[in-house]
This record gives structure tokens, C-alpha cells and sequence, in this order.
């Protein structure tokens, strides 16, 4: 659009009733409608209303220094003008101004930043006034005060126009002398996501699921996030409002399949967002159910009468069932068990097809996965090998690199003879044939999931095995960081400005990092980095619930981290109230005698009593809670009574924390 500008045909000043046309210069369209007006004195006059015309006459009456404001419209607006087009004009002699200058600090600046005025008079003492043009016209900034100095932050882009109206103490006038100073505020480079990611590899219902955003943005600036969470039935529910937190982390109650929405932006950004991402990711009630083996404790064939025990290895789901269905001469169902096992003893010789029949208990089908093998029973009854145990020395943390000793435990046969067979990915990697030696030693050269097959047979078997089992090594680059223990001292109760230390537990402790993160009452007051000291000292300086979460990691972990834990402490303003006594130095009194009851109390703060009385029968609230740790009171029938003193601290919400009660006579 073209810069438009105000021409008068007449330099300032004029006299008055002198008629001045007044034009809108560098104008080359006929889309637009223009509005003159004049304003004096805080007072605006119409000279012309919206038209294409963009000039008109302009005869002034009184002398004084003038505004003159164009509004200008596009054709088929809505609005009330889109922009405005400004200048001043002098009738009347020119009187030495008020104003000497008005300094700004920077001609332009980003959004978001202060910026500083100063105006300089040639009188003292003056009164300022300070007014902002913006996207609906002029807004007051401060009203007059003796102040020549203004600061303020810009927050909206584009061009704007300081207005200082300047006026005596005196002065009976809306102002004496204005000045107008220009300054453009310019946008800032808006933050950028560049990535959106889930830290949890399985998306299980109960499962903590964690999500991080990660922008490209200048260092200097702060970004904001703000995560949406939309559930399968559409329903958006807001995670977590704008925050410079950038991971969260919930849990789903319900399978199915949601939506995550991140927003991003500048801590100063006008916009209600800068970049936004949005994920899609199903969350399964379990892992899927998959059968990796299915296998007999003793080779096919074994004669009549033999005791095979079926075994399956299974991963997935969360309450398994198993059912092993064997049919052939005489076919045996055992149902859906919990046992991953089950004792066959055949009765009689012939071909038998055994099925496995796998479902967690929450599904509703036949079944989730099946498995089947051949079996073959003969009448010849024969000593078999069998496998009773295998020994790894390892104890599940498996490293590439470093060797693992499988030792095997048969029994039976003549002369035992061991075969190992590692695969990786279902390729067979490495083979050790038929030997006397009942140990091996694999040592993994990369990470991931491998499969040994022990088979044994006796030396004089002429079956491919007589026994056989799998056993599975999930090999890692490194052990991961793992929290066992938090320690933490027997100390039950936490006054404000107590230190609370603790101390975690972890294997590998050389080569784990720890971060640890203070939650009050559910906000983060304190964040470390990943650091190696596994001693954290903390002094609360409030009363409240208290999270402190310690995310556990290897040194080589890049992303993320391996393990979380997180203990609640609640620290209290103040000790419990004990020790509650009744200050009493008889126990019989007369009638109309006056006692006074004192009482006493250990811990608390600013304790509160409140006093019952017992009279023939009935308790009687004779003083509410307050500081008074006494009361009076005199009887004037004879007869047993009881005072019940309750305490408690004054912010403490509960009816009382302690008490106690005295009994005493009243004779004539």
C-alpha cells in the first residue's frame, strides 16, 4: 500500500476564518473512503464524512494549535477505518513552545522489549501526558503527572506514534504545547518446532507416557508451550497450559487411539501461538501377545507312561492364560490355567498334535495366539537326558562385549553330550556342536536380542536331542541407570527450614547420572541437571506436599533416561501439639467457690484451647478455640463435673490434635 500523507495548500500558521484545503498526497486508487476531522483542546469536530473524495475545505475559528486526522476505509470494510493519516496545523500567532524536545530511546525495537521516552521543557515546573496510537486508535498510557520520563513495554508490531501533551500547573487548557515522536516495533524471529516426540517405546494403558517438543529459537527468548490432549471420543482435554516445560508426562485409563497437540510461542508473542504440532498414537491395553516358544522337556519320540512337561515362554499381555490342548489316540484339554506349563503323561503309543492357546484375561475371543508341535509316543520305555537347570552368571544385565557364561544341569543318560546355538534376528550366529563340555561362554559383539538353543543327548542316542531348551539375552550397549533404593532418614516429621536429605541406591553407581525435581503441590520449584552425586539436600521454606522425582541414566544414554522414581514428603509449618495438661490444685470445691482451669501444651504454633464442661450428665460448650489457655467458672449446684480441653495449632484444620480432661466435686 502506498505511504499516504497529509498536503495543506497553506504553510502553518494562518490566521483565522482563513479557508485552508486540506488533500490526502500519493494517492493512486479509488478503493478507499476518507474521514477528516480536527480536534482542539481534546475535543474532535467532523469537517467531512466517508467519501472518495480525498480533499476538503477547512475553515478554523479560533486560534490554537490544531490536530487534523484523517480515517481512511477500504471498500467493503468492516471495520470502522483501517488506518489513520495524522498532522497538526498553527492558527494564530506562534507561541514559543512548551515542548523543547522529546528524546526516545531507539527508534526500533522487537516486540516484547521496554523502550524509554524523555521530554525536555522550557519551563519548570510541567505536567506530561502520555498517549500511544495502535490498531484502535489512541490509547492513554498515563495521565498528566510530573514525570518526563515514560517506560513501557511494545507489545504490538508495526508503526506506532508517541503522543506527549504538555501543559503549566496553572495552565486551565487540556494541554499547552504536544509533541509527536515516531518508533517502529518490528516482530521477532517466531520459535520453530522441529521435532515431537514420544519417550515411551510402549504406549500401555496405566504406563506413564512421556512427551517432549523440541524447537529451534534464539537463546535469548523464553518459549512457552501449551499441550492439548484429544481422547477418542473428541473430547480435549488441556495437559498442560503455556509453561517453559517442554516434556510431559500422564497416563491413559482407556485403550484406543488420541491425539496430542502442542502449541508453541514466544513468551512476548501476540499470537495465540507461533508453531504447532500435533501427534497421533494408539495406546494398547498390553503388549501384544506373541508365543517365541513352545517346546517338550524331553524329544519326540518317548515311550508310553513318559512325564513331558509342555512349556511355553510367552511375552505380552498383562494376566496370561494358557491352554494346552493334545489330540491324538487319547486327546486331554487342560482349559485356560495361569501356569505356563503343564505335566502330559501319555497312556498310550501314536501320533498326538499339541496345540498352546494363548489370551490375557480381558480378552473377550477364543485366543490371542496359538502354537503347535508334533509328539510321537512309542511303547519302548528308554532312559532319557533332561535338563533340570541352566545357570547364567550375568544376572540379566547382558553388555555387547562382555562374556556370558551359560552353564547346563542334566540328569539321566549314560554319557551326556551339550550343543549350543545362538541366533540373532532368527539367523543363527554362532554354533558349538556335540561335546562333553556342560558350559559356554557367548560374548555379544551388538546390541539386541538373542536366542540359545542348549540341546542335549545321550552319547549313544541316535536322536537329533534327547532334551532342549531356550533361554533369551536382551544385550544392551550399556548397563542402564537404575534406581533400587531411596534412603531416606527415619525422621517422620518435616518443619519448614528442616534439611531433608536422601540418598539413592543404584548398581553401576560410577556410571549413573541423576536429575532430581522439587514438586510443590504439584508445581516444579527446582530441576537439576543429570549429575553424578547421589546425595540430594534440600531446605523447605514451605509448608506442603512435597514430590521430589529422581530420573535415573547411564553416562552413554543420549536421549531420555532410564529409570524414575519420586518419594512425597509433607512438611508442616510447625510440631504436633502434645503433652495437653489441665492445670488444676484441687479436686473438690465448694459452692460458688471460683475455679480457674489452666492449661498447658508442648509443640504447635500459636495454640488454640476450647473448653467443654460436664454438668450433671451433659457436656456444654462453655469457650470456643481461641488463645486464652484458661477459664473461670463458678458452680452453684453440688454434684461431679468435667472439663475436656481440645488444642490445636491455629492453621491446623482438623478438630483439635490433643486434649485432656479433669474431674473434681462440688460440695455445699
Amino acid at each position: 500500500m502506498e505511504e499516504l500523507v497529509l498536503v495543506f495548500d497553506k504553510n502553518s500558521p494562518q490566521e483565522k476564518d482563513a479557508a485552508i484545503n486540506i488533500s490526502i498526497g500519493n494517492y493512486s486508487s479509488e478503493e478507499y473512503f476518507f474521514k477528516f476531522l480536527v480536534g482542539k483542546d481534546g475535543i474532535w469536530d467532523e469537517i467531512k464524512d466517508f467519501s472518495k473524495d480525498a480533499s476538503c475545505t477547512w475553515i478554523p475559528k479560533n486560534d490554537g494549535k490544531y490536530f487534523i486526522m484523517v480515517q481512511v476505509k477500504k471498500e467493503g470494510s468492516k471495520k470502522p477505518f483501517d488506518f489513520i493519516v495524522r498532522g497538526d496545523f498553527l492558527i494564530g500567532e506562534k507561541p514559543e513552545n512548551l515542548i523543547k524536545d522529546v528524546y526516545i530511546e531507539s527508534e526500533e525495537i522487537e516486540i516484547g522489549k521496554k523502550i524509554t521516552i524523555q521530554v525536555e521543557t522550557n519551563s519548570a515546573p510541567s505536567m506530561y501526558k502520555y498517549w500511544i496510537s495502535g490498531k484502535d486508535g489512541w490509547e492513554l498510557i498515563k495521565d498528566y503527572c510530573t514525570e518526563n520520563t515514560l517506560s513501557f513495554t511494545a507489545t504490538e508490531v508495526g508503526k506506532h506514534d508517541i503522543l506527549v501533551e504538555c501543559k503549566v500547573p496553572e495552565s486551565k487548557d487540556n494541554f499547552d504545547d504536544f509533541k509527536t515522536v515516531s518508533f517502529r516495533v518490528k516482530d521477532i524471529a517466531r520459535p520453530e518446532i522441529i521435532d515431537f516426540k514420544c519417550l515411551t517405546s510402549d504406549l500401555l494403558v496405566e504406563e506413564e507416557l512421556i512427551f517432549q517438543v523440541y524447537t529451534r529459537q534464539d537463546d535469548t527468548r523464553t518459549t512457552l508451550y501449551k499441550f492439548l490432549k484429544i481422547n477418542p471420543d473428541g473430547k480435549t482435554v488441556c495437559i498442560q497450559d503455556y509453561s517453559s516445560r517442554r516434556m510431559v508426562s500422564f497416563c491413559e485409563k482407556i485403550p484406543g487411539s488420541y491425539k496430542i497437540l502442542c502449541l508453541a510461542r514466544d513468551m512476548y508473542s501476540e499470537r495465540e501461538y507461533d508453531d504447532r504440532a500435533i501427534m497421533v498414537y494408539e495406546v494398547k491395553p498390553y503388549h501384544a501377545i506373541n508365543i517365541k516358544s513352545f517346546t517338550t522337556d524331553l524329544n519326540s519320540p518317548q515311550a508310553e507312561g513318559s512325564k513331558i512337561l509342555l512349556k511355553a515362554v510367552v511375552e505380552g499381555g498383562k494376566h496370561l492364560l494358557y491352554k494346552f490342548k493334545i489330540d491324538g489316540n487319547y486327546g486331554e484339554d487342560s482349559g485356560y490355567i495361569r501356569t505356563s506349563s503343564f505335566l502330559w503323561e501319555p497312556k498310550y503309543e501314536g501320533q498326538y498334535r499339541i496345540t498352546l492357546f494363548v489370551r490375557d484375561e480381558s480378552f473377550t475371543g477364543e485366543f490371542e495366539d496359538k502354537k503347535s508341535l508334533e509328539f510321537f509316543v512309542e511303547k519302548k520305555r528308554q532312559k532319557v537326558v533332561k535338563i533340570t537347570d541352566v545357570v547364567v552368571d550375568r544376572n540379566n544385565h547382558y553388555i555387547i562385549n562382555e562374556p556370558i557364561n551359560i552353564k547346563v544341569i542334566t540328569e539321566g543318560g549314560i554319557d551326556p553330550k551339550y550343543s549350543f546355538v545362538v541366533y540373532k534376528d532368527k539367523k543363527e550366529k554362532e554354533r558349538v556342536s556335540y561335546g562333553n563340555a556342560n558350559w559356554v561362554n557367548f560374548t555379544p559383539e551388538v546390541s539386541g536380542e538373542y536366542e540359545l538353543e542348549i540341546k542335549v543327548k545321550d552319547k549313544y542316542s541316535d536322536k537329533e536331542y534327547d532334551s532342549h531348551q531356550f533361554i533369551y539375552f536382551n544385550v544392551k550397549e550399556y548397563i542402564e541407570g537404575n534406581i533400587d533404593y531411596v534412603l531416606l532418614p527415619s525422621k517422620e516429621y518435616y518443619l519448614i527450614d528442616d534439611d531433608v536429605e536422601f540418598e539413592v541406591i543404584s548398581q553401576n553407581t560410577k556410571d549413573t547420572l541423576v536429575k532430581y525435581a522439587i514438586l510443590i503441590d504439584g508445581h516444579t520449584v527446582e530441576e537439576t541437571d543429570f549429575i553424578t552425586n547421589k546425595k540430594f539436600t534440600f531446605k523447605p521454606k514451605r509448608a506442603g506436599k512435597y514430590i521430589v522425582e529422581m530420573y535415573a541414566k547411564n553416562k552413554k544414554c543420549i536421549e531420555g533416561f532410564d529409570s524414575k522414581k519420586s518419594i512425597t514428603i509433607y512438611v508442616n509449618e510447625a510440631p504436633p501439639v502434645t503433652g495437653t495438661k489441665i492445670l488444676c490444685n484441687k479436686t473438690s470445691y465448694k459452692i460458688s467457690d471460683e475455679i480457674n482451669i489452666n492449661v498447658e501444651s508442648c509443640g504447635g504454633k500459636e495454640v488454640c484451647y476450647e473448653f467443654y464442661l460436664m454438668e450433671k450428665g451433659n457436656w456444654i460448650l462453655v469457650q470456643k478455640y481461641s488463645r486464652k489457655s484458661y477459664y473461670t467458672l463458678m458452680p452453684f449446684i453440688e454434684g461431679s463435673y468435667r472439663i475436656l480441653v481440645l488444642a490445636k495449632s491455629y492453621y491446623k484444620k482438623c478438630a483439635y490434635e490433643d486434649y485432656d480432661v479433669v474431674e473434681f466435686k462440688v460440695e455445699e
